[in-house]
């Protein structure tokens, strides 16, 4: 089910709580509360009848369902922000390339797998890196196992052809809801967030002597590696990457309670937001996504990823 932020306009005075009756504390109209639950629970629902409202116990914002999707007001938020398509890749050779350079501060992006992700799942690449070193031309981002003899059971690997760090687990899955994943340099080690919780546990040298280092970038494609290898099969939105790393407390925060937000404030060099900049429509196929970065670097759908309306 669709979820996408929006000003609702219900006489909320601009942002001001609703008060427990459901009435706006705004001064304008009134309206009615037709049910209150968790985020996760409201935006997973559906057969609610056209104009349903609900309240959000969790992140106190108002929802209203339009017969497909659930479009709500955040009441932390002054302006509107809407995730409304994201890429959605076939598994086969579609991909998103992206020609930048960067060094790799602080990547985040939004995943929809097709299958649960297992220890013993396929590899399958989120984001391909090249030019990395010279043992890198197959980093990657991958969910799935068996990447590399360096770290055991994994259910997500940054891979960079030196060093592999991993979120590991020997009966750990990763369903096929949306998730949002997060890698950030500390200045020392690589960690891997998801879903807004830091959850690297296992890293080990590859190949070389290298030390652990911040990983200098000279392209990347969304959904494959090497432009060939290990694709994709699901969505992927919202990619953003910085070359000098948010802290901790940001790269948790980016999750937002499961939510897409507005990026702006954090400066990303790079920021491929999936067809909302691009006049994008459900089904169509992905030509250029603009960056809303600081880069200017534009992403190029290759061998047909089209947009889907289905987002976090």
């Amino acid at each position: 089910m669709g979820v996408s932020t929006i000003s609702l306009g219900l006489g909320l005075g601009g942002g001001k709580a609703a008060t427990s009756s459901g009435r706006s504390g705004g001064g304008g109209g009134g309206f009615n509360i037709d049910l209150r639950d968790t985020h996760s629970n409201i935006i997973a629902r559906s057969g609610d009848a056209v104009g349903t409202i609900a309240f959000a116990t969790d992140t106190y914002d108002l929802y209203v369902f339009d017969g497909s999707n659930w479009y709500f007001y955040d009441y932390n938020s002054t302006t509107a922000f809407a995730s409304t398509l994201s890429a959605s890749f076939d598994g086969t050779d579609d991909y998103l390339a992206v020609g930048s350079s960067y060094d790799l501060g602080t990547l985040s992006l939004w995943f929809k797998s097709d299958a649960t992700i297992t220890k013993s799942s396929s590899t399958k690449a989120l984001v391909g890196f090249t030019g990395v070193s010279t043992y890198a031309v197959y980093a990657s981002i991958q969910t799935g196992g068996n990447v590399t003899g360096a770290v055991t059971d994994e259910l997500i690997t940054l891979y960079t052809g030196d060093w592999a760090y991993s979120y590991s687990s020997s009966s750990g899955s990763i369903n096929t809801d949306w998730h949002h994943l997060a890698v950030r340099w500390t200045g020392s080690d690589y960690e891997i967030y998801l879903d807004g919780t830091q959850v690297k546990n296992d890293d080990g040298q590859v190949v070389g002597d290298q030390s652990k280092a911040k990983i200098p970038i000279s392209s990347f494609d969304v959904g494959i590696r090497n432009g060939s290898d290990r694709a994709f099969d699901g969505l992927i939105d919202e990619v953003a990457i910085w070359s000098t790393p948010l802290s901790a407390s940001a790269t948790a925060d980016l999750y937002n309670s499961g939510v897409p937000s507005d990026l702006t404030s954090l400066s990303p060099n790079g920021w491929w937001r999936m067809g909302e900049n691009d006049s994008g429509s459900n089904g169509a196929t992905i030509g250029t996504v603009t960056d809303q970065g600081s880069g200017g670097n534009n992403g190029t759908g290759t061998n047909g990823p089209t947009y889907s309306s289905t987002t976090p």
